[in-house]
This record gives structure tokens, C-alpha cells and sequence, in this order.
């Protein structure tokens, strides 16, 4: 997503023209116009003799491109979680945004936080290795419990990492032996978990209304792009009414007819929209049972919403119109310290597990079961959701195995889909598996909350720690290339190559 500038140039022409327009760009242009992130991370923790981590200190440098859009955002909301999902007694985190000769960079799924947790899940698998120590059990030794505070001072409330990291081992067989392989094909297992916060404070309005022929119409801006948002906007305003979903009619955003809404990023739709939708649909209840009243119909009577109005106004005609607004509470960082009491509403949590297959005498990685648990509340959509996890978790498999930019004195050489590789259907794993762990989060709306994002962390560390555990190569950074894991099998045999 970026910030608005297409928008802009589209509207001018529009002006200058008086016929609509259309701005589309060339796949070329698209490479520069946003791009991810890139991320140095160097991190360095202290450990008791227990297994207990007790310090973290962690620099972030991010590569914001020649402009800053919204760097200085990604960099201040990912950064305070850059310690990762650990109970730390002390801890350090400096986030930097630096201005490159690169195109911009901006806001993509994930916002930045994939990049921490590749870095610090394998870091944390590093430490547990070279302790001797189970990783799985020395993530579940550390994690951070209800009730206990983040880097930042924010208490986790309503989540449940443990109870995620748990259920991954389970549906891995974790505790079982791993038959790792014979002969030039090595195999391996690797887990990861990840936390993000949501985007706060901002605002969601929507209006309800509720016409005579026993139709809903909910205007809201929330925009679906195919994560099933209208959906579950229509779910939560026919729970609420207690009318059939196929009544309920979304009008989508436009700002003649539509309320106010942030924006749709951020996995904050379900959550902040949701209550919205919740509170105007809640109104809008009240006032047919106000109606109901004015007929001396008893409570619970259940007549029929079309019949309602026929016997108050003698015919079909009328309507109530009814809105609501949700912006949750929050505390702003202390500008010297960076703490927060109540950083974020909610915490998003995503765990993945892996098994993979490395061909040592090319380098070539194979992902042949991954399993994606999350921890989302209330799931009111579970097959919503397990098509969130799956796509979110193969867009970072891209990033982690194939995708990767190349650039020349600051020019992008490969900014076309034939040299720009995005994985095919048989680069996803053969098996792949989507779980949840419903904690419930009493603050949203039926308990629900955010979940767009959480199959994007754990990917990338979990994909690396299993080739570690393979081979004993770690691979450092992004992509895992099958040159870039030959070069370091290579060397980690002394038989090193001579760069091109």
C-alpha cells in the first residue's frame, strides 16, 4: 500500500480532461513505486543458567528507499517490538529509518514485523542450539503470559502465545523423533512466533439501516480486497439484528454516501469496523424494539422486521437509520523513554512449523509441510481465516525462498516477472495445515480480532531453522537461494567458493 500519489495524479487528469480516467502502470514502474522494507537487525541476548533470557539489546536499520512515506511509521510500530514475544526483564531496542538511493520503500502485509522475527526466532533458535537446549522448549520456558508487560509496557491481555507455540508442537509431532535422512537429500525441522500490534488509535464509523421490505444495508468504508471483510461486516450486523445474513446488503466506500474509516490496513478491520457495525447495528436493534414497544407487542415477540413497519405505518414505508463509531483507548509512547502502558488494543500472534528437504550437492530447499497456528480470538469466519493463513504464509514464502530485487547503481535489473521469481503452485508445500487457538478477546466485537497478518511471521526464521537443522548452515539473510545455501555448505565443508 502506499501513500497517496497515484491518486493524486489520476484526479488531475480527470480535472483537466472531464472524462474519468485511469492510471495504470507498466510492471516497471510498479517496482518502483513501493517496495518492502529491507532490514538489518543485529541483536545480542544474555542468558541465565537456567535458560532464561534475561537481557535483549537489538539495533534496527531500515532501508526507507529514497523517500520517506511511511518509514518513520514502520519503524516506530515495529521497532518496540523487535525483542520479540519474551518476558525480558532488560531490555534495549534503537530503530532507525534510513534514507538510500533505493526506490521507496512503504507499508506492505506484515508491516515490517516478518523482518524482526526472521531475525530474532533465529536468534533464538541459535541460543537454544548452542545451550543444548530443545527450541520449542526454551521459547515455551520464555514467552510472555497474560498479564505480563512487552518491551514497552504494554501487559498482554486476551492472547495466548504459549497456547499457540503448544499446538504447533502437537500438530508437528514435535516430541517425536525426526527421521533427518541419509545420502545427498537432508531433512529438517524449524519453528518460529511472532507478535504485532495493531495500528492505534484510529477510528471506524458505520451507519445501519434498516428498511421496511426487512433489508440492512451497512455502509461502511472498510475496502475488500479479498480478505472477506464484507462478510464478516454482514455476519456481525445479522448476529446483532438477528436476521438472515442474506438480508444484510454492504455499500462499499465512497465518500458521498459511505462514513469515515483510518484505513483498511493493518489487520484492524474486524476489529475497529467490527465494533462499529456492532455498535450502529446494536442502535438500530433498539429501535425496533422501541417499535415494538409503541405496538404493545411483548418482549420477545419476534415479529418479523417487514411486519413491523406494515403495522406502524399501515403499509410498507419507512426505515430506521442508525450509526456508531469505535476508536479504543490508548496511551502514546513517553517521547524519551518509548514506554506505553496501552501501546495497542490487541496483540496479533502467528507461530509456523516446517519440515523441509535440502538437496546438498545443489543447495535446493523444498518445503514440504508447513503449518500455520494463530492465536485470533473468536474466529467468526473459520474458513475466512484458514484462507488468510494460507495466503499471508505463501506471500512470505516468496519472500523467503524466491524474491529478491536486484539492483544496479541504484537501478532495479530484474523489474519484470520473468527475473523477479513469485512462487508457482509447485513451489507450496505438499501439505500445509491452518490452525487456531481462540483465546477470546473480550474487548472485540464477538470476541474476535485481527488475523490478515499472522500467518506472515513465523515463515521465514522457521524455514531457516530447519535448514540449520539439516544441514548446520545458517543462512543470515534473505532469500534462500539454492546458490546462496550451496556457497555455504560449501564453506562449511572448507571448501569455500570464489565469488563471481
Amino acid at each position: 500500500k502506499v501513500y497517496i500519489k497515484t491518486e493524486a495524479l489520476a484526479a488531475a487528469m480527470a480535472l483537466l480532461s472531464g472524462r474519468p480516467v485511469k492510471y495504470a502502470q507498466t510492471m516497471e514502474e510498479q517496482f518502483y513505486t513501493i517496495t518492502k522494507h529491507p532490514c538489518t537487525f543485529r541483536i545480542k541476548s544474555g542468558i541465565d543458567a537456567n535458560g532464561k533470557i534475561m537481557a535483549r539489546k537489538c539495533e534496527v536499520w531500515w532501508n526507507g528507499g529514497a523517500y520517506a512515506d511511511i518509514g518513520p511509521r514502520v519503524t516506530q510500530k515495529s521497532g518496540f517490538t523487535a525483542a520479540g514475544p519474551y518476558d525480558i526483564d532488560h531490555v534495549s531496542i534503537d530503530s532507525y529509518a534510513l534514507y538510500t538511493n533505493r526506490p521507496p520503500a512503504g507499508a506492505l502485509r506484515g508491516f515490517g514485523i516478518p523482518q524482526l522475527v526472521w531475525a530474532y526466532e533465529s536468534h533464538t533458535d541459535l541460543i537454544a542450539r548452542e545451550l543444548g537446549l530443545d527450541p520449542l522448549a526454551f521459547r515455551r520456558k520464555n514467552i510472555l503470559k497474560n498479564g505480563r508487560p512487552q518491551a514497552v509496557g504494554t501487559e498482554l491481555v486476551d492472547t495466548e502465545i504459549d497456547g499457540v507455540l503448544e499446538e504447533l508442537g502437537r500438530r508437528m509431532n514435535w516430541s517425536s523423533p525426526f527421521e533427518k535422512g541419509e545420502g545427498s537429500v537432508r531433512r529438517g525441522r524449524g519453528i518460529a512466533v511472532g507478535f504485532k500490534a495493531s495500528i492505534s488509535p484510529t477510528t471506524s464509523v458505520a451507519i445501519v439501516n434498516v428498511n421496511a421490505d426487512g433489508s440492512v444495508v451497512v455502509h461502511c468504508s472498510t475496502t475488500d480486497m479479498g480478505q472477506g471483510s464484507d462478510t464478516v461486516m454482514a455476519q456481525i450486523a445479522a448476529e446483532v439484528l438477528d436476521v438472515p445474513i442474506e438480508t444484510v446488503i454492504l455499500v462499499h466506500p465512497d465518500t458521498d454516501v459511505t462514513p469515515y474509516d483510518m484505513s483498511t490496513l493493518g489487520s484492524r478491520s474486524t476489529y475497529h469496523m467490527g465494533h462499529a457495525v456492532r455498535l450502529a447495528a446494536t442502535e438500530a436493534r433498539d429501535q425496533l424494539a422501541q417499535m415494538q414497544d409503541e405496538l404493545g407487542l411483548p418482549e420477545g415477540s419476534n415479529v418479523p422486521v417487514k411486519e413491523l413497519f406494515i403495522r406502524k405505518y399501515g403499509m410498507q414505508a419507512g426505515n430506521i437509520v442508525s450509526s456508531g463509531s469505535y476508536k479504543p483507548p490508548y496511551q502514546p509512547t513517553d517521547h524519551e523513554t518509548g514506554l506505553s502502558t496501552n501501546a495497542t488494543p490487541y496483540w496479533m500472534i502467528g507461530a509456523t512449523g516446517v519440515e523441509v528437504s535440502v538437496d546438498t550437492e545443489t543447495g535446493h530447499v523444498t518445503v514440504d509441510r508447513m503449518i500455520n497456528v494463530a492465536d485470533l480470538g473468536n474466529a467468526l469466519n473459520p474458513e475466512i481465516v484458514a484462507t488468510q493463513l494460507s495466503g499471508a504464509a505463501i506471500m512470505q514464502l516468496g519472500f523467503t525462498m524466491t524474491e529478491d530485487m536486484v539492483y544496479d547503481g541504484g537501478q532495479v535489473t530484474n523489474a519484470n516477472l520473468a527475473d523477479y521469481k513469485i512462487p508457482g503452485f509447485f513451489d507450496i508445500p505438499v501439505e500445509m495445515e491452518n490452525a487456531v487457538v481462540e483465546a477470546v478477546q473480550n474487548s472485540g466485537p464477538f470476541g474476535a480480532k485481527g488475523v490478515g497478518e499472522s500467518g506472515t511471521f513465523g515463515v521465514s526464521p522457521a524455514i531457516a531453522n530447519a535448514v540449520d537443522d539439516a544441514t548446520g548452515v545458517r543462512i543470515t539473510d534473505m532469500p534462500l537461494t539454492p546458490e546462496k545455501v550451496f556457497r555455504a555448505l560449501r564453506t562449511l565443508t572448507g571448501q569455500p567458493l570464489e565469488d563471481a
